[in-house]
């Protein structure tokens, strides 16, 4: 897989034991073929439907669990052209599995023995599931306070769960100091062909809107993966001609911890650690400083788009909104609706927004 720094611009061949750049920077996937819908295999209802696109030397995967082609549910809601897509219909519910697919199949070709992440959950429970289909072993680190749910679903797999005391980072700290040799950091944040996995999304969404793209597309933000995958796979349509341009990307973040917005809201050149009061309901979100900061706040900036926090009460709000419709989020996933609240006021009443239900509400517990 050929991969290149967005930094220093260093590029070259992925090797699992060089799981970023030297100048310490997440490596991203190259572009090496222009988007041709004449490279879609139509008959394949899942990721590898883009096989010839992901260009990764093999076109049948050796490990699939189905993950992708998730449905657009359009809804009106406030007046609003919306459509949900629910990501947690995925097999091991929530959007990580887009990435996870494409990941482990990378990491079999090289021939790894066991895969190490950090994770709050959802990334640790996929990579569980990926390596058990892989035959490969698991090392997953969570912080303490993880939900049981989450912990017990990466457990079954057969997966180590560490439960890291202390914060989120102290679970990554401790994850990069266990590996070596066969031993590899497959982490969801750093990993190149976890991001052009998450591209299939805009590809999807482009699919089934008939040749189109939506206006804003709005997304929860913790490591910005799904944010950046999606945008990088807009551009890639607009890079072709097949979309005029790439939908507006609004980052959500939970007030509690919002290093995106803040940096956003000040016109920062540069996102600072964030310090939490106190644990969100947003679990997922739980993020000081995401890797990928400079090309999440590049996105954002390109597109036209924005950064939008949320309240713990309007985390709850969400759910039970997105609830009436029939859909159940996870907190992390439901605090796009208050996002989508805020927006509203100062949009176009003809725009198309798209709101991606990133986690499955059955990984926690709702507040009644």
């Amino acid at each position: 897989m050929q991969v290149i720094c967005p930094v220093c611009k260093e590029s070259g061949e992925l090797n699992p034991q060089h799981w970023r750049c030297e100048c310490g920077e997440a490596w991203e996937p190259v572009d090496t073929l222009t988007f041709d819908p004449a490279l879609i295999h139509p008959e394949n209802y899942g990721l590898w439907r883009y096989a010839d696109i992901f260009d990764l030397g093999f076109r049948q995967p050796r490990i699939s669990l189905g993950a992708g082609w998730t449905p657009l549910i359009p809804a009106k809601v406030q007046g609003l052209n919306v459509y949900f897509k629910p990501e947690y219909i995925s097999p091991t519910g929530s959007f990580k599995d887009r990435g996870t697919e494409v990941e482990i199949n990378v990491l079999a070709e090289q021939q790894v023995e066991t895969v190490v992440d950090d994770s709050s959950g959802n990334a640790g429970s996929s990579l569980a599931a990926y390596a058990a289909r892989a035959g490969l072993k698991a090392d997953i680190y969570v912080p303490h306070y993880a939900s049981e749910n989450k912990k017990k679903q990466i457990a079954i797999y057969g997966a180590t769960v560490n439960s890291i005391p202390g914060v989120r980072n102290d679970a990554k700290l401790a994850a990069m100091n266990s590996v070596g040799g066969k031993k590899v950091y497959a982490s969801h944040a750093y990993h190149p062909a976890f991001l052009l996995g998450q591209e299939s999304i805009a590809w999807e969404v482009w699919e089934q809107m008939g040749g189109k793209a939506p206006d804003w597309f709005i997304v929860p933000v913790g490591q910005g993966v799904h944010l950046l995958g999606a945008w990088m796979g807009f551009e890639r349509l607009r890079k072709a001609g097949l979309i005029d341009k790439t939908p507006r990307i609004v980052a959500v973040q939970p007030k509690l911890l919002n290093p995106i917005v803040r940096a956003i809201e000040t016109n920062a050149a540069e996102v600072e650690e964030a310090v939490p009061s106190q644990p969100s309901l947003a679990e997922g979100l739980a993020i000081a400083k995401p890797v990928r900061w400079k090309r999440i706040l590049e996105a954002i900036r390109a597109s036209g788009g924005t950064a939008i926090d949320v309240t713990e009460d309007e985390i709850i709000e969400g759910q039970h909104e997105l609830a009436k419709l029939g859909l159940y989020a996870e907190p992390s996933s439901a605090v796009v609706w208050g996002a989508l609240m805020k927006i509203r006021q100062n949009a176009d009443p003809n725009d198309v927004f798209l709101l991606p239900l990133t986690g499955s509400g059955l990984k926690g517990s709702p507040k009644i």
